[in-house]
């Protein structure tokens, strides 16, 4: 009753019904002014306005229900789509000290896929310069290469980064990361960690080598 109230002097039909009452009397009660707009309703075209349809309470489904999904959801189409797009998540650890450089790419479950340390680059560094910053960026590129390797053959994975030590390898398996040798593996990288222990308190430190 309330939209067709609304609606009732919108219409010119019953503007006329309104200032043109019908009756030897010239007058019209307000009942039967509404009797005569419910009985005429089929000849009316009283449309709710936007604000009314905004307090509208919501329509009911068609009597044939909704539609049925396109494809029937079961346990096994929904792990299916689940462990579709899951890719196994392989490990390069570095690790960088005082005295060598050493970078390993593992599986998930830890079998070594392949490993270089300063000593075994195809430059053959000795001693001291194992571990020099031009070592470890002989690691991170060969390393990448094995990478590289293993991905045409075992299809795509992600790859999760360890780094351990502050020694100058570190920075080199950085900026070999960041430069173009290392633009494919760097689209594999979903995770990188820093597994340096540091200490806090315990025993007192070795003293320090002289000269």
């Amino acid at each position: 009753m309330f939209a067709l109230r609304a609606s009732v002097f919108r219409t010119p039909a019953l503007f006329r019904r309104l200032y043109h009452p019908a009756g030897a009397s010239g007058q019209q009660t307000a009942a039967d002014f509404l009797t005569d707009i419910e009985n005429d309703a089929d000849d009316l075209d009283v449309r709710p306005t936007a604000f009314e349809e905004d307090f509208l309470p919501p329509q009911a489904p068609s009597p044939e229900g909704y539609p049925p999904p396109q494809q029937q959801l079961t346990p096994a189409f929904s792990r299916q789509q689940i462990t579709k797009d899951v890719q196994p998540v392989y490990r390069l650890h570095c690790q960088s000290s005082r005295n060598n450089t050493m970078v390993t790419f593992t599986r998930p479950d830890g079998r070594v896929v392949a490993w270089f340390s300063g000593g075994s680059t195809p430059s053959k560094f000795r001693k001291a310069n194992r571990a020099t910053y031009e070592a470890g960026y002989q690691c991170a590129v060969g390393i990448f290469g094995k990478i590289r390797s293993h991905m045409q053959n075992e299809g795509p994975f992600r790859l999760h980064l360890f780094f351990k030590g502050f020694g100058e390898g570190r920075e080199a398996m950085k900026t070999a990361l960041l430069a173009t040798e290392g633009e494919t593996i760097r689209k594999l990288v979903s995770h990188i960690t820093d597994r340096t222990p540091i200490k806090i308190g315990g025993t007192r430190s070795k003293k320090q080598r002289r000269g």
